[in-house]
């Protein structure tokens, strides 16, 4: 009977102590972890799916679509629900036609990454595929369906080279702006890339309460709990660009390789900016394959990179008017000096050669304008030094970035100093001799050319160019994007009048080298430019050989309004190929503004 009573006591004290652990650890469970159990059930139960938000559209001076949104139907998978990642991905190939394989090890690599983050599984499905899916819901469990943008372009390539391209995010993009999708696309180059913030918004998101196969219930427990955010579409981009005067500018290129830019010689604003070739922007909405990437970069006529703000070329005879203002504003000359030109200038036993074998004879500044005399050039150049002449180009906004806002090279402004650091060689005297014709290491882009043309156009002002006149938000709250003008020309008007005054002799006047963009009852002034590529004594009649064809102008003369600047590649001479362009693009601008001001009046 002893023996009874002990053994009770001992599995009574053994249950007393097993109760008494488990209470205490209900106790822990619910009282001192039961916060935490909480929120790890809750978020175990709820799903958050991404709401993104509308990309803003790029649009025109006018209000005109360049660049627009269409919707897309995209898969999602989150890896902490998907069960099965084997059965899922058999039944998700049936749809998507993909090898089960693939998808699987995409799903797995995500779960390594972070498993409550959405991976994609697809882009833009179709409507046949998203009724399957919808379907079958129950036996795709972690499944999500989202409605995101995809970018159009009503008027194909027109504008690719500045609106640029988006694609994926990349780590590094990720890790400088955290509230990027890892499954987001972001503007890559141009505009798209610029404004990216504005035009990205802000994504939102929903709240569900799902079960164990993260199907989609109602339940009361976790409603008070569940919090949604609206997304915040992004703003809309209004460029300073005219759809009508960009076709016409990307039309006269045709297929030659080149750039055309216009710019309001009042504000900067640029009405048309052209480079050919070029490239299709929707071949990277859903991201472009390696394949078609690996093409592109390594096509040799790069289609990726705008003529207009990143290619570098010798300006040749556009550049003339730079060490005409530097010349008479250093006192070298004065506009009455006369400089004989006989056809070559010599330098010790160094022979350079005008365009004109047989010389100009004698020169005043205007009339070397006009004419093109090389050999004035020369001379001027051999005068000033090239410090001086660099310190001028500087002044007009060579040699450094002009503010536009998308990709652009700065160009190069040479020196005794910037040659000695680049090359550790001293600088030479030819090498200023050549510099005053734009040739030997001065190089431009077309963009600093024609902002320099509306510089002398509008009596000294070097504008920043704009690119994008403002943002539009949802609310319809409205940012300008003002830029101030990056200085004045430290150059006497009657300098710049001169300088004016000799460009409109160069279309209309008796010996001009651009006749070919006269226009009826519109005053053109240019200056033509023939960049030479090999030796003036070079026999090559291959096209790669040729001069590069520039024209440079404004209009009109007696009170501009618009600077055009036209690069054709190895078009040969200026006058003859570059002008006549020019032309066209004046005629257009004139048209088209004569149309408008018709229609308001109606």
């Amino acid at each position: 009977m002893q023996d009874f009573r002990n053994r009770l006591v001992i599995v009574t004290v053994i249950l007393g102590i097993a109760f008494l652990g488990l209470v205490s650890r209900l106790w822990f469970l619910q009282v001192l972890k039961g916060d935490e159990f909480e929120a790890f059930s809750r978020d175990n139960r709820i799903r958050i799916e991404r709401v993104p938000a509308s990309r803003g559209r790029i649009l025109d001076r006018y209000g005109r679509e360049l660049v627009v949104n269409r919707p897309s139907f995209d898969v999602y998978v989150l890896p902490k629900d998907a069960g099965d990642v084997s059965a899922l991905s058999v039944n998700l190939s049936r749809v998507l036609n993909e090898d089960p394989k693939k998808i699987e090890q995409k799903i797995k690599q995500a779960t390594k990454k972070n498993r409550f983050k959405p991976v994609l599984l697809a882009q833009d499905i179709n409507r046949d595929q998203l009724a399957y899916i919808e379907a079958r819901r129950s036996s795709l469990p972690g499944l999500t369906i989202e409605v995101n943008n995809l970018r159009q372009y009503p008027h194909g390539v027109l504008g690719a080279s500045f609106l640029g391209y988006i694609g994926k995010v990349s780590e590094a993009e990720l890790l400088a702006t955290p509230e990027l999708s890892n499954n987001g696309l972001v503007g890559k180059t141009g505009v798209e890339k610029t404004w990216e913030g504005s035009l990205r918004g802000e994504d939102g998101f929903i709240q569900r309460v799902t079960d164990a196969l993260g199907r989609e219930v109602n339940s009361n427990l976790f409603l008070k709990d569940l919090v949604n955010r609206r997304s915040v579409p992004g703003n809309d981009v209004v460029m300073s660009v005219d759809i009508d005067l960009q076709k016409a500018a990307e039309d006269a290129l045709g297929e030659e390789f080149g750039a055309i830019i216009a710019v309001n010689v009042r504000n900067g604003e640029v009405l048309a900016l052209a480079s050919k070739p070029t490239f299709d922007p929707a071949e990277f909405v859903k991201g472009i394959d390696s394949k078609a990437w690996s093409k592109l970069i390594s096509d040799k006529d790069f289609p990726l990179v705008s003529r207009a703000t990143q290619g570098l070329y010798a300006p040749g005879s556009v550049f003339k008017m730079v060490p005409s203002a530097a010349a008479m504003t250093e006192g070298v000359i004065d506009p009455d000096t006369l400089v004989h030109c006989p056809g070559y200038y010599r330098v010790g036993s160094h022979v350079y050669r005008c365009w004109k074998r047989g010389g100009h004879g004698w020169m005043n500044m205007r009339e070397a304008i006009v004419q093109s005399c090389d050999v004035y050039f020369y001379r001027l150049a051999d005068k000033l030094g090239i410090d001086r002449m660099s310190r001028y180009m500087n002044f007009f906004g060579f040699g450094s970035p002009t503010g536009i806002g998308i990709e652009e090279r700065a160009g190069i402004t040479p020196s005794r100093e910037w040659k000695l650091e680049r090359f550790k060689k001293p600088w030479y005297k030819g090498e200023t001799i050549v510099s005053g014709i734009g040739q030997g290491y001065v190089s431009v882009t077309p963009l600093q050319i024609a902002m320099m043309t509306a510089a002398i156009a509008n009596d000294g002002t070097l504008l920043t160019p704009k690119l994008v006149i403002k943002e539009v938000a949802f609310s319809g709250q409205t940012r300008l994007n003002i830029l101030p003008p990056r200085g004045e020309l430290p150059v006497g008007k009657d300098t710049l009048a001169l300088i004016r005054d000799a460009m409109t002799g160069v279309v209309n006047g008796p010996g001009g080298t651009g006749h070919g963009a006269r226009i009826e009852n519109i005053t053109v002034a240019g200056k033509t430019g023939t960049a030479q590529v090999v030796s003036l004594d070079s026999q090559s009649t291959d096209r790669a050989h040729k001069d590069h064809a520039w024209f440079t102008s404004f209009a009109p003369a007696e009170a501009p309004e618009i600077a055009v600047t036209v690069l054709i590649e190895h078009g040969g001479k200026g006058g003859a190929v570059a002008a006549p362009i020019a032309k066209k693009i004046i005629e257009t601008y004139f048209h088209l503004k004569k149309e408008r001001k018709a229609n308001d009046n109606v």
